[in-house]
């Protein structure tokens, strides 16, 4: 029994920081990289949540004929359980649960995402976030109160697209597809960033007036990495879901946007490797305090300590490392493209210091 709890806080903790991966390299794209506050973060991730919340129990009783009775706040959970018994009998089912929320949620992230790029042509960067956090405020507010999508304030349950298999291959299942997602949300994020885009993208976060003046389309930079961390958020909302069980439209506050923000600042921004960095200080201090949270003795609840200490984290890098963990360095691509420059100037230095071309 102790090497099963052990097995499940190793996956609980793997999945939960694939999660915030995903959620810290888009927003190193947008803000790290861009320069553009998208404070819309919780909504986008909420999103690949709801996603997954209305669709595996209704598309589930579609496909194995089960007529569902009763209000759908009241029913969901009993019907994920029922159908999570069919897949239990046919995993081919299960991974079209998993697969088509996936499909929706990308689409209509995408769509929400250049939806929200127009504020940002015309607002700049302080109002653009004022506007963004009501955006992501109004996107919770709607599903809380309009229960046929996912509940409301009951949530909705879904259905465990991995039922067919049996403990510890579930469990190691998951995980093999929260880290394959992880990791390829950052390495997404980790080209861009070592590209001449991602050069591009932080001329115009220093300086936009220049970059339009080198003939660069702003609006369109925008509109283009706001529409791809949207939709990688979405993809960190349908994981968190599955994970989850559950999703409840109180789960995505705008804390949750300011968390990941924590987590490119104190990572490193500017830097491909400030996410990982970030999202494992922030998991590494939440989960220990999970851990010992009943031997320490506060005058508050304390669940919130992991906020406070990020909080006094954050007050001391910005004192003594204002870069970040791992601050913003030079690039990449820079550093690989000088020794073949300097290859194809050397035979033309030694040509110059013999008197003329080799041979003569």
């Amino acid at each position: 029994m102790r090497g099963v709890e052990v097995l499940s806080f190793l996956v609980s903790t793997a999945v939960l920081y694939s999660v915030y991966l995903i959620l810290a390299s888009s927003m190193e794209i947008e803000y790290g990289e861009l320069g553009l506050p998208s404070f819309a973060k919780a909504a986008f991730f909420a999103l690949g949540a709801f996603a997954v919340g209305a669709l595996t129990v209704r598309l589930g009783a579609l496909l194995t004929g089960v007529a569902l009775e009763g209000e759908f706040k009241l029913v969901s959970y009993r019907y994920a359980t029922l159908i999570s018994a069919s897949v239990a009998r046919n995993p081919a089912l299960g991974l079209a649960l998993f697969a088509v929320p996936l499909l929706v949620a990308l689409p209509l992230a995408v769509l929400m995402g250049l939806a929200a790029s127009y504020p940002a042509l015309r607002l700049r960067e302080d109002h653009l976030a004022i506007a963004l956090i009501a955006f992501s405020e109004s996107v919770r507010v709607v599903a809380r109160n309009y229960e046929p999508l996912v509940g409301g304030t009951f949530g909705a349950g879904v259905v465990d697209f991995l039922a067919w298999l049996r403990s510890p291959w579930k469990e190691l299942a998951l995980l093999a597809v929260a880290l394959a997602m992880g990791f390829g949300a950052w390495l997404v994020e980790y080209r861009i960033s070592t590209s001449p885009l991602g050069r591009v993208l932080r001329a115009v976060r220093d300086d936009e007036v220049a970059a339009q003046a080198y003939g660069k389309d702003v609006a369109r930079l925008r509109a283009q990495i706001l529409a791809l961390g949207s939709a990688m958020a979405a993809v960190a909302g349908v994981l968190y879901a599955f994970y989850a069980g559950t999703v409840n439209p109180d789960d995505f506050t705008v804390s949750r946007t300011f968390i990941v923000v924590l987590m490119v600042v104190v990572g490193g921004r500017g830097n491909p490797f400030g996410p990982p960095v970030g999202a494992a200080v922030y998991l590494l201090l939440d989960r220990g305090i999970t851990l010992v949270k009943h031997y320490i003795p506060v005058p508050f609840d304390v669940n919130y300590l992991s906020y406070i200490l990020m909080g006094l984290l954050l007050i001391l890098l910005l004192l003594k490392r204002p870069g970040g963990i791992v601050p913003e360095r030079p690039l990449l691509t820079l550093r690989r493209a000088l020794p073949q420059r300097g290859s194809a100037a050397a035979p033309q230095q030694r040509g110059a210091e013999g008197g003329g071309p080799a041979g003569t």
